[in-house]
This record gives C-alpha cells, structure tokens and sequence, in this order.
C-alpha cells in the first residue's frame, strides 16, 4: 500500500511495510527497457519479487532494532495487494502468518486483457452504448433478481444465480432514446465475458449489478491498455480502436502462455502455507466493476479441489463475498484483519464477518459457498437477523 496506508497500523503499534515494487510511476511503462524490450527483471519484481524482498528487509530491520524478530507477521492488501497477498501464500508461504486478500488481481493474465472486453463489443458491432442505457440495465437487472434471497433491499446476494436478459429493455425510453436490441446484445456479451470466435470461452464477465461505465464508458480503463501496449504488443503507441475480435483472441492467448507463471497468481496448491500454519481470508465484492469476482470464485474452487475439499480448506482459507460491494473493501473495513489476527492468535477461525453497508446497514458474511438468509423476522438491515445457509 502506499505511505497513507502506512499510518492506521503504525498508530497500533506495528512495524510496517509498503513498496512500490521497483517503479514508482503509475502506469506500465516500466515493463520495456530504453530499448523497447522486455524488462524481465523490473516485471519479475512487480510480479512477485518485490513483496518478498520487502518483507525480508522489513524483518531484518524489525530484528535490528528490537532485538527480536517479529512474534507475528501479516500482510493486508486489496486488488493488486490483494494478488499481492495470494502471491505470498503460494511462492513464499512462510513471509506471513495471516493474510488479508480483498478483491484480489489473481489471473492477472486472464482478466486484465478481459476488461477491455466491453470496448471490443461495441467497437464490433459498432454501437457504443450511453452511459444511461448501462444504469438502466443494471437497475433492471438489481430490480429482476433482488427478491431471489427473500429479501427486497437493492441487493442481489448471488449475482451468479441472476439471468437476467436486457431485451426485456427493448423499446423503452431511456433518456433522449430508445433501448434498442443492438444495445441488448451489447450489455448481454459484456455480462457474458469474453469468448473466442467460435464461442468457446476465455474469461468471465462482471456480474449483474455491478457499474458497467468503468469498463465500458467513453475512454477505456487505462491499466489493460498499459498491459497491451507495454507487455503484449510492446508498442507504447497501440491504440485499443485497433482492437478487433480476432486480435483480442490472440493476445489473449499471447497473455497466457507468455504470463501465466509470472503473474497468473493462480496456483490452487496452498499446502506449503497451510503447513506453515498460515491463516488467509479473501474477500471480493459481488458487483466489484473492475475484477470479475466470479475469477475469485473460480480460484477458491480450484483450491477446494486441489486441498480436499471444504473441510480440509476452511482451517486456513475462507472466502467471503460481499454482496452489492464494487471495487475496494466493501464495508468489512478493518473486520477482515481484527478477524485473521483472532484466527493466528487465538485459534478462532471467522465464522462470519459484518459488513457495514449505507445507512447503517449491517449484514453478516458467511464463508463461500454460505450466503446469508434472513430468519423471517426483524429489520432486515439488522445482521442479527440472517443466519448461515447453504444456497440451494
């Protein structure tokens, strides 16, 4: 994180640590060297080196100057940090003892590619839809799918379990004009995901009630273009309007077999850091605009089945999603660290989390596959009244 991240623990009492990984700009540029080529070794410190070296001066440092090394270290971090986190856990496995990994950039080499998804849509079929016609669909999409956990509150719980069509938006008003099936066809695809020509798949796309205007307003989302230019094309002047269905395909190919090892961040074996004893809690918000959750849900999968399944998983690594949570922490603010540092010292595994929504809103958290059902009585804007249920 940055400095400002920094200041909360440090008024607690911890030593702390931040990097920048070995570039301080803030766009991708550090990936070609002055002759335009590969900078492996300014990508491999970004990919994964940089937190590791970081936390191996950190604890020199902390061993310097109290006399002892640390009793207990752990590693917060949200989106890049929260691949950051994951990263830690699977190559180096005995950095930290609790890890906090929000919204986490794993399959790096899948999703990033995958956010410019959406300009490749409307750029096809050449129909670029307004940002109002993206609201409509998504508040049709929250208003259809809303009741499907028995609670009407804005929400939908599993946007995974949501099929809601935008041609049910056909020929109403939105705006200054009308909803079109072009423009049905566009929102469904990006709802979709990315897939090849032949329409097998290659990624997922956001969920049914997250914001679609990041991904597919008016100026695409800068870091997938960086990603393009610096470390696919290698050609800091490429331009995503050149980017056709067939192009997107191969660079998204390109992206996984050169990418995978280095930043794909995806590696379900996590026993090194369940034998270590490490303790990691991941959490990802279910309309996050930016990384698809459902890439979340596909990792926690895999590791479910590499690990023997949910009893031999739940000891170590709880996944909780955050209903209607975009991009960031969703509400759990400093629950999900309270809860990792109970889990390590203490033994407590999280049996749920609370999230703090508007309005003074609280819900719990269950671990995934759990969702939260209400009881059937009381405020439902009470987290009191939900109890853990398995979805059906």
């Amino acid at each position: 994180g940055g400095a400002l991240g920094l200041a909360g623990p440090v008024h607690q009492g911890y030593a702390v640590g931040g990097t920048d990984t070995g570039h301080p700009g803030m766009d991708g540029s550090f990936g070609l060297d002055a002759n335009g080529r590969l900078n492996w070794q300014a990508i491999v410190d970004n990919a994964y080196l940089g937190i590791h070296e970081m936390t191996v001066v950190g604890k020199a440092l902390a061993m310097a100057f109290y006399g002892k090394p640390p009793r207990y270290s752990y590693f917060v971090g949200f989106s890049t940090g929260g691949r950051q986190g994951l990263s830690e856990a699977q190559r180096y496995p005995e950095d930290y003892d609790g890890i906090v990994s929000g919204c986490p950039a794993i399959n790096w080499h899948r999703f990033v590619l995958a956010e410019l998804w959406p300009q490749v849509v409307m750029a096809s079929t050449s129909n670029r839809v307004s940002s109002a016609k993206l609201r409509a669909a998504t508040a049709a999409a929250i208003t259809a799918c809303d009741e499907m956990d028995g609670v009407t509150d804005g929400l939908i719980e599993d946007p995974s379990r949501c099929n809601y069509d935008p041609k049910a938006l056909v020929g109403t008003q939105v705006g200054d004009s009308t909803f079109t099936e072009a423009d049905a066809d566009v929102i469904r695809k990006i709802w979709e995901g990315p897939r090849a020509q032949d329409g097998t798949f290659l990624w997922y796309g956001l969920s049914r009630g997250a914001d679609l205007s990041a991904l597919a307003g008016a100026r695409p989302f800068p870091i997938p273009v960086d990603w393009v230019r610096y470390f696919l094309v290698q050609d800091p002047k490429w331009e995503v309007s050149s980017l056709t269905p067939t192009a997107f395909e191969l660079l998204f190919q390109q992206a996984v077999e050169e990418y995978d090892a280095v930043f794909g961040t995806d590696n379900p074996d996590l026993s090194r850091f369940r034998d270590y004893g490490g303790k990691i809690i991941i959490l990802h918000g279910q309309a996050d605009q930016l990384i698809m959750t459902e890439g979340t849900v596909d990792y926690y999968k895999r590791v479910l089945q590499q690990m023997g399944g949910r009893e031999k998983v739940m000891p170590f690594a709880r996944l909780f999603l955050i209903p209607g949570a975009g991009h960031g922490n969703g509400g759990v603010g400093n629950g999900g660290v309270e809860a990792v540092i109970r889990w390590v010292e203490e033994g407590a595994p999280p049996d749920k989390l609370i999230n703090k929504g508007p309005n003074s809103r609280t819900r719990p958290l269950f671990p995934y596959p759990e969702a939260a059902k209400y009881k059937g009585s009381g405020s439902t804007d009470d987290a009191a009244n939900f109890e853990s249920a398995m979805p059906r």
